[in-house]
């Protein structure tokens, strides 16, 4: 299993913390296809802070934090469970199965909350998108065995400043 950050795995969870400064996450933002959006990620009291701001400028439009290329066997998961706090935009998290960025990925909309908010999804209910589009499908136990990849990106596809911060994922 690829590590990120600091990684626990017990007999029933596998927890992502981010109590130590990690490289295996980093940003990602619409400069890779010529938006001027901006967004940066740091480590501040044992949390990722993921901050900067959304620009519609030059066909932009989403700024994202996302670890390094892997591999994660989420079969065996029924839940994640993020702690979390945001406010600017809102954000969705993403899980990828494959590395072309047209293909589809998985994704699910976290609810807006300025307070630390402890958000409980089933796996189940990440839905496939591709390039943004909603499609007609869901994760299932197969595509969770092969997961590359996990992130956050902003849903909102409007001008804002914003930030995230993320104290932990647990999958259970």
């Amino acid at each position: 299993m690829f590590l990120a950050s600091l990684l626990v795995l017990t007999p029933t969870n596998m927890v992502i913390d981010f109590k130590q400064e990690s490289k295996d996450w980093y940003a990602l933002n619409d400069g890779v296809m010529g938006g001027l959006s901006q967004g940066a990620i740091q480590y501040k009291d044992d949390k990722l802070l993921f901050e900067g701001n959304v620009s519609l400028e030059n066909n932009g439009g989403f700024a994202s934090v996302r670890n390094s290329w892997g591999s994660y066997d989420l079969s065996s998961y029924n839940e994640v469970t993020i702690r979390y706090r945001n406010k600017g935009q809102s954000f969705a998290m993403t899980m990828e199965n494959q590395r072309q960025w047209y293909r589809p990925n998985f994704k699910i909309t976290l609810p807006s909350s300025e307070k630390w908010t402890k958000k409980t999804f089933k796996i189940s209910e990440f839905r496939a998108h591709q390039v943004g589009r909603p499609l007609d499908y869901y994760l299932d136990k197969e595509l969770a065995s092969t997961v590359k990849r996990l992130g956050f990106i902003t849903n909102d596809k409007k001008a804002s400043n914003f930030s995230l911060e993320i104290d932990y994922i647990i999958f259970q």
